[in-house]
C-alpha cells in the first residue's frame, strides 16, 4: 500500500487486490436474479447485465480516485439495467429502493445546451448473506460492502460505451474541433428526443385506440408491459361497451390510470400473476374501480389462475426419478481453539459454545431473510418454506448440536443443496477410529441432490462444485481445528524438532487432512531451492487448500528423518530430492519429482473471460498446481468420512 501526499488516501496494486478480493460468481448471479425477478413480476421491458470488478479495474480506480477509509470503492459488483421507455427509469428506481437498502442516488448533470447520457446511479448495501460469500480480506482494502446499479434507456445505452471511451476518456480528440463536438451533441439530442417521442407515440396511439373501442389494444399501448396472449373475456368486453354511455366510463378510467399504479399492484401480489388484459383490468378493479359486474366475472373465471402460457414443457409428462446425493465437501475434525484470541481458559464448554454460535450466525445470515422468526440466540429450531428447510437440535448440557438445511438451486432446475453438521464432545474411551482423542469434534457434509441422470451423455464431476459451508470456514479461521496437526494457512518450514510429530501425523488414523510434504535442497545460500517447482507457488497453494489439507516444507536432512520415522522404507535411506509427497488419510501416498512437475499438463475449465475462452491447457508448474488441488478435492468428496443423516429415508435428523 502506497501513501500519497494526503495520508488518508490509499492505493493498492493489481496483485494485492487480486490476492485479497475474492467474489464468488454466485454473488453477482444472485443480485441479477433478484433484480430480474422483480422486473419480470411487473412486466417491464428491460435488459439486465452485471459484472464483478477485476483487480486491474480496481487498481485503476484507486489511482484515479481519492479513495480512503472515509471514501471507499463502492462498485465492486455492478449491475446495469437498460430500459426501453424513458418513463420506466423512475419506476425502476422505486422498485430497486423497495428491494435493497439504498445508500445514495446520483444522476448525470446536464446544462440546458449540453447533452449527456440520461443515467441514474444507485449505491446499495449488499444483502448480508451475499456479503458473507466474499473473502473477508476484501473489507480491509478500502472497499465498501455495497454494489452499484446503473439505470438508463436503450437509446443511450447504444452509444454510451463509445462516448465513454472516445469522449469522456478522450477529451483531447475534441479540444480543437468544436464543430465536430457540436455535431456529436446534435446526435445525442436526437437520441434524447427519440426517448421522449416513443412514450408520446404510444400514449397518442392508446388514445386513438380508446376512441375506436379497441380495448385490448388500448391496454397494450397505454401500459406498455410484456403481456401474455390471453384474449379479453367477452363478458368484460360487453361490460366496457355498455358502460360507454357514461361520461366517466370504465374504459376511460382504465386509460387514465397511470402506469405506476398498475405496476405497484403487480408487485404487491404475494406471487407472480400472468400479466394480460384480463388480469390488468381485474387488478385495477380490485384496487380502484370496485365494479360489481367485473368482480362477478373475474371471480367466475378465476382470473389470476387463468391465462398462463401452457408450454409444451409444462404439458409434457415427466417420469419421476429418485434423488441421488452428491457430496461436494466433507470433514471430521477436532476443534482445539488454537486460533482463538481470548484470555479465558480454553475449555470444552468454551469451544462448544463459540462453535455453536458461529454455526447459528451462519444459519441466520443465510436463511433469516426467509424465516423471520429465527431467534438471535442458539436454540433448537425447525422451519419449512416450500423447498427451504432448517432443522437444528441443540443440547448444550450434553455438548451436542445437530443441523440440517436445504434449499433449491436458482440456476440448476431440480437440484437441491444441503449442508449438515454434528458438533459434539468425544469423551475418554468413547470415540470411533476417526474420533479417538477426547474433545469437541465436528462432522460436516456439504452437497446437493438431484434426480438420477442415467440417460444423460455427460456426468458432472463432483469436485467441480467443491465448496465448504461458511460456518466451517469461520470455525477454522476464528477458533482453529486440528487433524493430527493444527490447521494453518501459513507456509510451514519444518525444523529437526518437528520431524517426530510430523511422522506421527502421517501414520495417525484420526487424520482426515491429506498431508503434503515438499522436500527441497539448500540452494547454497541457506535458502530453500524451489526452482524445480517452476510456477507452483507454495504459499499460494497453501492458502488455497489449508482448510482441508496440511502443507509442509523442509530441507533434505529433515525430510530424510521424517521419512525414516514414518516407516517409508523406499526412501528412508537415500530419498530422491527434491521430492513432492502426498500422504492420504487412507494410508496410501503419491510422490513426484522435478520431472513430474516439468512434464505435467492440465486442462482447465475457465469462468467467463474477456477472450471468451472456457477451456485451456497449461503446462509445467502451473499445471502441477491445478492437478494437486484437483486431486485433494477429488479425494475429499469421494472419501469415506461422514455421509450425513440420509434424510432421503428419514423424516428428521436423529436426537
Amino acid at each position: 500500500m502506497n501513501d500519497y501526499m494526503n495520508e488518508n488516501i490509499v492505493t493498492f496494486t493489481k496483485e494485492e487486490l487480486a490476492d485479497a478480493v475474492k467474489v464468488p460468481p454466485v454473488v453477482e448471479q444472485d443480485l441479477r436474479r433478484i433484480i430480474s425477478d422483480r422486473l419480470e413480476q411487473c412486466g417491464l421491458y428491460y435488459r439486465c447485465f452485471s459484472r464483478i470488478k477485476t483487480a486491474q479495474s480496481m487498481a485503476r480506480k484507486f489511482d484515479m480516485k481519492d479513495l480512503s477509509e472515509e471514501h471507499k470503492l463502492q462498485d465492486l459488483i455492478g449491475v446495469r439495467i437498460n430500459l426501453y421507455f424513458d418513463d420506466d427509469v423512475d419506476i425502476c428506481r422505486d422498485i430497486m429502493a423497495q428491494t435493497f437498502d439504498v445508500i445514495e442516488w446520483s444522476t448525470s448533470k446536464r446544462s440546458e445546451d449540453e447533452f449527456k447520457p440520461a443515467k441514474l446511479n444507485g449505491v446499495f448495501r449488499l444483502p448480508t448473506y451475499l456479503k458473507e460469500e466474499i473473502s473477508p480480506q476484501t473489507w480491509n482494502m478500502c472497499i465498501d460492502d455495497t454494489f452499484e446499479i446503473q439505470i438508463k434507456t436503450m437509446f443511450f445505452e447504444g452509444w454510451h460505451e463509445v462516448e465513454h471511451d472516445m469522449r469522456y476518456k478522450g477529451e483531447e480528440l475534441w479540444s480543437h474541433y468544436p464543430g465536430f463536438s457540436r455535431y456529436f451533441n446534435s446526435i445525442l439530442a436526437t437520441l434524447e428526443l427519440c426517448d421522449k417521442s416513443m412514450v408520446t407515440l404510444f400514449e397518442d396511439l392508446g388514445h386513438a385506440l380508446y376512441k375506436s373501442g379497441r380495448w385490448s389494444d388500448m391496454i397494450k399501448s397505454h401500459f406498455r408491459l410484456k403481456l401474455g396472449e390471453a384474449q379479453l373475456y367477452p363478458e368484460v368486453e360487453q361490460i366496457l361497451n355498455e358502460d360507454m354511455s357514461r361520461s366517466d366510463n370504465l374504459a376511460k378510467r382504465i386509460f387514465r390510470t397511470p402506469r405506476p399504479i398498475l405496476i405497484g399492484q403487480l408487485l404487491s401480489r404475494t406471487r407472480h400473476v400472468p400479466i394480460n388484459v384480463n388480469t390488468i383490468i381485474a387488478l385495477l378493479n380490485e384496487s380502484i374501480f370496485h365494479d360489481d359486474r367485473l368482480t362477478a366475472v373475474f371471480r367466475k373465471m378465476d382470473v389470476f389462475n387463468d391465462g398462463r402460457d401452457d408450454s409444451e414443457a409444462e404439458s409434457r409428462h415427466y417420469e419421476l426419478r429418485p434423488f441421488r446425493r452428491h457430496t461436494v465437501f466433507q470433514m471430521v475434525t477436532r476443534i482445539d481453539g488454537n486460533r482463538m484470541k481470548t484470555d479465558e481458559e480454553i475449555t470444552e464448554d468454551l469451544l462448544f459454545e463459540e462453535s455453536a454460535k458461529l454455526i447459528w450466525r451462519w444459519l441466520r445470515m443465510k436463511y433469516g431473510v426467509l424465516f423471520h422468526n429465527m431467534p438471535e440466540e442458539v436454540t433448537s429450531y425447525q422451519a419449512f418454506l416450500l423447498a427451504y428447510h432448517i432443522e437444528v437440535k441443540y443440547r448444550p448440557e450434553d455438548h451436542v448440536m445437530k443441523m440440517h438445511v436445504r434449499h433449491t438451486d436458482p440456476e440448476a432446475i431440480g437440484r437441491i443443496w444441503y449442508s449438515e453438521a454434528c458438533l459434539h464432545e468425544v469423551k475418554e474411551g468413547e470415540g470411533t477410529r476417526q474420533e479417538q482423542t477426547p474433545g469437541i469434534w465436528i462432522r460436516i457434509v456439504n452437497g446437493y441432490a438431484q434426480p438420477d441422470q442415467e440417460d444423460s451423455a455427460t456426468v458432472e464431476e463432483k469436485s467441480t462444485n467443491f465448496s465448504y459451508p461458511g460456518f466451517y470456514k469461520n470455525i477454522v479461521d476464528m477458533i482453529g481445528v486440528v487433524s493430527s496437526l493444527p490447521c494453518s494457512g501459513r507456509r510451514r518450514i519444518l525444523r529437526e524438532e518437528d520431524a517426530e510429530k510430523v511422522a506421527q501425523a502421517i501414520m495417525d488414523p484420526e487424520r482426515q487432512f491429506p498431508l503434503v510434504l515438499i522436500i527441497s535442497k539448500d540452494d547454497g545460500n541457506g535458502m530453500m531451492d524451489e526452482d524445480w517447482l517452476m510456477q507452483f507457488r507454495v504459499s499460494d497453494f497453501t492458502r488455497t487448500v489449508w482448510r482441508y489439507a496440511h502443507v509442509l516444507c523442509c530441507y533434505e536432512d529433515v525430510g530424510r528423518q521424517i521419512l525414516k520415522l514414518a516407516g517409508d522404507v523406499r526412501f528412508s535411506s537415500e530419498p530422491q530430492v527434491p521430492r513432492f509427497y502426498v500422504y492420504w488419510p487412507d494410508g496410501t501416498q503419491d510422490d513426484y519429482g522435478a520431472d513430474d512437475v516439468e512434464n505435467c499438463a492440465f486442462g482447465r475449465h475457465l469462468e467467463a473471460r474477456g477472450d471468451a475462452r472456457t477451456y485451456d491447457i497449461v503446462y509445467g508448474g502451473q499445471a502441477f498446481y491445478h492437478k494437486i488441488v484437483t486431486d485433494l478435492r477429488d479425494w475429499n468428496v469421494n472419501a469415506n468420512m461422514w455421509k450425513g443423516y440420509q434424510l432421503d429415508v428419514m423424516t428428521g435428523i436423529p436426537d
